[in-house]
């Protein structure tokens, strides 16, 4: 991999995003690469399992 392909995967990774949980409404913040790539997350309130949709 080369040194530019390294570090925008580093960067792509560092930030966080908010998301609302659809069950019980808390926000929380997940990692921005999760939502982008359509990954399954889990709220610490409700502890329900759910998929941002865009």
């Amino acid at each position: 991999m080369s040194l530019l392909g390294s570090a925008m995967k580093r960067f792509g990774n560092a930030g966080s995003s908010n998301a609302t949980c659809p069950v019980c409404g808390s926000k929380s913040a997940h990692p921005a690469s999760k939502i982008r790539q359509g990954q399954t997350l889990l709220c610490p309130k409700c502890k329900s399992l759910f998929v941002v949709t865009r």
